[in-house]
């Protein structure tokens, strides 16, 4: 969408594919998802039943202690 970004601006978007005159084909919602199954799969499942300080604060005190 061009109204939706400016040019030159970087964003971040996955590889989807390429067409048939080999120019790539980019998806920032495929991206999103992707990032969103990676937190899930590194901090546990999203149905777990831990609240998302549960899954916060065990992250942040393993960050402090390294």
């Amino acid at each position: 969408r061009p109204d939706r970004f400016q040019a030159g601006q970087k964003i971040d978007a996955l590889v989807t594919g390429f067409d048939r005159s080999k120019k790539p084909t980019f998806s920032i919602k495929a991206r999103q998802i992707a990032d969103e199954k990676e937190a899930v799969a590194q901090f546990g499942s999203s149905d777990s039943g831990a609240s998302l300080g549960d899954i916060l604060g065990a992250a942040l005190k393993k960050s402090d202690e390294s």
